[in-house]
């Protein structure tokens, strides 16, 4: 019954909306419009007549309102930021511009001045360069005269002293290593440009001597000109490896004022045996010299009067003359840590400045003077009370070295110890867990506790 109704309700409603409808309008969506462009050309053909009266503009027909929409749309441009000036090409932007400005106006014209290329080049531009190649074969002469004079003065030393050398030992140089002599010759090894070296072997009160020819750097220009504000001398060291029962155990060193200070400073075995420096007038020597000695009857022994006086003699030439049996080198720097004492060896170390040139008549009494201290080191013996007194101080020093390499180790495991525990902590506190925290904490605390408590000693008494 309802269905009925509801069906009868929409066919009223249908017939109600069909009576009121307009019969004569088409069903078109756009008939609105067509009437429109319908009124407009009855109003152009009224219109038509007066035109041939009067001239009209005429004007572009009236689009409708969807057409201007689509036109303003393609006219639309998007701006390219690659093509910024873009507008400066259309001719629509400058349209009117020609007519404002005069015919009569032309564009300034440039003019470029043609300058003639110079034939002739300036040297004085290059001022700079030129200083810097004169400097360059300067140093390069430099090089090549320097080099050829160290090699010269080599071979004049070898020439004049290798006599006295081969009567003193068997064999003298080396064979196929220098190049400072002729090709099969034993002679001087080439260290460097301006140092030469030379091992002589087969002698008895000593295992071996080598010799250093150390001359001025003549090969470096800078090194040459440094040298005239302040100048140095060519230098000859000698350096004679003793053997265990070939020097009863002591150090002394006779050097100059200058030299005796700094070796003091510097060489280990002098500034444990020997810290103080006397004059060398007291012992026969010229004042500018000064002596370091351990033992009082070693020097006594070793400086006779005919050492002393071949020292004053030449004492010009005579940098110091340094004979040890606990030599180890240079001191070592402080923050270094030693776990065990230095090596050491039985040596002679003699230093003698050369006359210019690379010495000439007083090398061989130099030599000369080596080789009796070699005779006198061999056959001096200290007494009983003297080589006790040099024995016990050598003691303690060994003990010295112990305690300070005991205490280095011991420094070193603390560090060790302080790594690990910093370790551990950081492990701990990377964890979640605040009862393995709290136990850790309580164990550190007890650890500090017991490492900031006196230490008591216990004393154990035997029953009557």
């Amino acid at each position: 019954m309802r269905l009925v109704l509801l069906s009868i309700a929409l066919l009223l409603c249908s017939v109600y909306v069909k009576a009121f409808e307009d019969p004569t309008l088409e069903d078109d969506d756009f008939a609105e419009f067509e009437q429109f462009d319908a009124d407009d050309d009855a109003t152009v053909a009224d219109f038509s007549e007066d035109e041939k009266e009067v001239p009209v503009e005429k004007k572009a027909p009236t689009k409708d309102k969807f057409s201007q929409q689509r036109d303003v749309e393609d006219d639309m441009l998007v701006e390219d930021e690659d093509n910024e000036f873009e507008h400066f090409q259309d001719p629509e932007e400058f349209e009117g511009f020609q007519d404002s400005v005069p015919r009569s106006s032309e564009q300034p014209k440039i003019t470029i001045s043609k300058v003639p290329i110079s034939v002739r080049r300036r040297w004085d531009a290059y001022w700079l360069e030129g200083i810097l190649c004169c400097a360059l074969a300067a140093y390069a002469m430099a090089y090549v005269i320097g080099r050829a004079k160290n090699t010269s003065i080599a071979l004049n030393f070898l020439k004049l002293h290798k006599p006295l050398l081969e009567d003193n030992f068997t064999l003298v140089g080396e064979t196929g290593a220098d190049v400072a002599c002729a090709e099969g010759e034993r002679g001087w090894r080439r260290e460097a440009e301006h140092c030469f070296t030379m091992w002589c072997s087969g002698r008895v009160c000593c295992e071996g001597m080598l010799l250093t020819l150390k001359l001025i750097k003549r090969q470096d220009l800078v090194h040459v000109v440094m040298d005239l504000g302040r100048p140095s001398p060519d230098t000859l060291l000698v350096r004679v490896e003793l053997g265990k029962d070939d020097c009863d155990p002591f150090v002394l060193c006779v050097a100059q004022k200058k030299v005796a200070t700094r070796l003091a400073k510097e060489m280990q075995d002098l500034s444990v045996f020997c810290p103080e420096r006397r004059p060398g007038d007291k012992h026969g020597l010229p004042v500018s010299m000064n002596v370091l000695s351990e033992c009082a009857e070693a020097t006594a022994g070793v400086l006779d009067s005919r050492l002393c006086g071949a020292i004053t003699q030449y004492q010009k030439h005579v940098q110091y003359i340094h004979i040890s049996d606990r030599y180890c080198g240079p001191k070592l720097m402080e923050d270094t840590a030693m776990t065990k004492p230095p090596e050491t060896e039985r040596v002679l170390l003699a230093s003698f400045a050369l006359s210019p040139g690379g010495g000439g008549d007083e090398v061989r009494p130099l030599l000369q003077l080596v080789f009796y201290l070699l005779e006198k080191l061999k056959r001096l013996r200290l007494s009983k009370e003297a080589l006790a007194k040099c024995e016990k101080r050598r003691q303690k020093v060994a003990e010295a070295w112990l305690r300070g390499a005991h205490a280095a180790r011991q420094e070193q495991a603390a560090q060790r110890r302080e790594e690990k525990r910093k370790q551990e902590k950081e492990r701990i506190l990377a964890e979640d867990d605040p009862e393995k925290q709290r136990r850790w904490e309580l164990k550190e605390q007890k650890r500090q506790q017991k490492r900031k408590a006196p230490k008591l000693k216990q004393l154990k008494v035997k029953a009557l």
